[in-house]
């Protein structure tokens, strides 16, 4: 996760020399022009995007794999909203999923969180207005809190994925079209990070899996 922080970081230097370069050597009135229409076509994205999205959610690997099941497993159908406040909210998470890569060591309370159903994935946005088509959105989830039963009493857990600036990796896309035609596609990433019980460090998950929502808005405009 370090190495994919420090890629990220070293990613928006470089751009920024490249930037700072076309600006010094090109017409400013044409850049600043250019810049202006370009952060249009951004925006319009942006708002294009807002909207019901139904789909897909899976749990995908790192690791090196064999063939295609070994990458995109679990399968089910996810529905999710992508807010005007620049928001996500992923609906009807199953719990089991979000800790399906406990270690052993912790497979008592692995059962009491899969036990807990389904929860929801709130996920607050940063857009990136250097893309569009797809747009890049840095995804910054936040901590998920619900109850579960373990070893017969109600505890508080807490689980906490890593955002942008801890993995590059950590991010949505949307593409409004594909050619001629209007697709509003979605893809978000996730990877968890730790889980907590009233307020303790339990345990932390594996850093090669992590949780993919692919799909497209319900209604194409």
């Amino acid at each position: 996760m370090k190495q994919m922080k420090v890629f990220g970081i070293v990613s928006v230097l470089l751009m920024t020399v490249s930037l700072s370069s076309c600006v010094k050597t090109g017409d400013d009135d044409d850049w600043d022009k250019k810049w202006e229409d370009w952060v249009k076509e951004v925006q319009t994205e942006i708002k294009a995007s807002f909207g019901s999205y139904e789909g897909k959610l899976y749990t995908m690997s790192t690791e090196p794999a064999k063939d295609d099941e070994e990458v995109k497993k679990d399968e089910m159908d996810a529905t999710w909203m992508l807010n005007n406040d620049s928001t996500i909210d992923l609906h009807d998470v199953p719990a089991a999923l979000i800790v399906k890569h406990l270690p052993d060591s912790q497979k008592e309370l692995k059962e009491a969180v899969s036990n807990a159903g389904n929860v929801k994935i709130h996920v607050q946005l940063v857009y990136d207005y250097y893309y569009h088509s797809p747009l890049m959105m840095y995804a910054y989830p936040q901590t998920l809190t619900f109850p579960i039963i373990y070893q017969g009493e109600t505890h508080k857990v807490e689980v906490q994925f890593y955002n942008y600036e801890e993995a590059a990796g950590t991010y949505a896309q949307y593409m409004m079209k594909d050619g001629d035609t209007y697709v509003h596609k979605n893809i978000i990433y996730l990877f968890p990070k730790t889980l907590y019980m009233d307020n303790k460090l339990q345990t932390q998950f594996t850093s090669s899996s992590f949780l993919v929502w692919l799909g497209a808005k319900k209604t194409l405009q």
